[in-house]
């Protein structure tokens, strides 16, 4: 049940959201909204040469992300190697663990709460995503990071590999046929586009450890409803 009210919660947001752009800026922010952060990026490849913030939703978010790139530590770098969400408290008395980064950090004044958050596909760790506050020792809600770390796995699966993601959703006819129809109810339902909605359902699989099919079936049968925001919890 739980998962299901996050899933109608990261639907409902992304429904919100301007369609334009692409899935991953859409996502990034729909994940800021649901954490209650000021600002979040999503950065892959982590700790690699390749190394590059695919998203963020504003400048400061893009400066947090830079300062840990030239620090070589932070939440993020932490995240990265232990799979583990990772909390900094930037306004505490005796700073953080990372001395270059409190000092990169310094420069442009921010004192607030960064969370640093694994995220996961196919058992591998895709990227982070690195939410702020401006509050000190900000509480994010957990809930909502536990169901983010899966969710956005698909997402940047098909940002760093489209032939991955296309190997992914190769099916027979008939189960390809049953991921439309749950597509089209979606698109239907909560007014987005056909590649939000199946964004949405294969945010879903990977948060729930489902196929796409089972989360599909779930759709057309009427056990998952994505528009349902009444459920206890919300």
């Amino acid at each position: 049940m739980r998962d299901q009210v996050q899933a109608a919660r990261f639907a409902y947001i992304i429904a919100s959201l301007d369609p334009s752009g692409s899935v991953l800026d859409r996502f990034c922010e729909a994940s800021r909204v649901m954490l209650g952060a000021e600002g979040t990026a999503i950065t892959v490849y982590y700790g690699e040469p390749q190394r590059h913030t695919a998203s963020s939703t504003s400048t400061l978010a893009l400066m947090i992300e830079e300062a840990q790139e030239v620090a070589g530590e932070g939440p993020g770098f932490e995240a990265a190697r232990t799979g583990h969400v990772v909390f900094a408290d930037f306004g505490a008395s005796e700073g953080t663990p990372w001395l270059a980064l409190n000092d990169c950090v310094a420069k442009f004044g921010f004192a607030g709460t960064v969370l640093a958050l694994p995220i996961t596909a196919h058992g591998r760790r895709m990227g982070v995503l690195v939410a702020h506050t401006f509050a000190p020792s900000h509480a994010f809600d957990a809930a909502a990071a536990h169901y983010l770390a899966y969710a956005l796995g698909p997402v940047l699966l098909d940002h760093i590999s489209p032939e991955a993601l296309e190997a992914e959703l190769t099916e027979d006819w008939s189960s390809r046929a049953v991921v439309h129809q749950a597509t089209g109810m979606l698109i239907f339902d909560l007014r987005i586009s056909a590649e939000d909605a199946l964004a949405l359902l294969r945010a879903h699989a990977y948060a729930t450890d489902s196929t796409l099919l089972e989360v599909a079936v779930q759709v057309v049968d009427k056990d998952l409803e994505f528009d349902n925001l009444s459920m206890e919890g919300d």
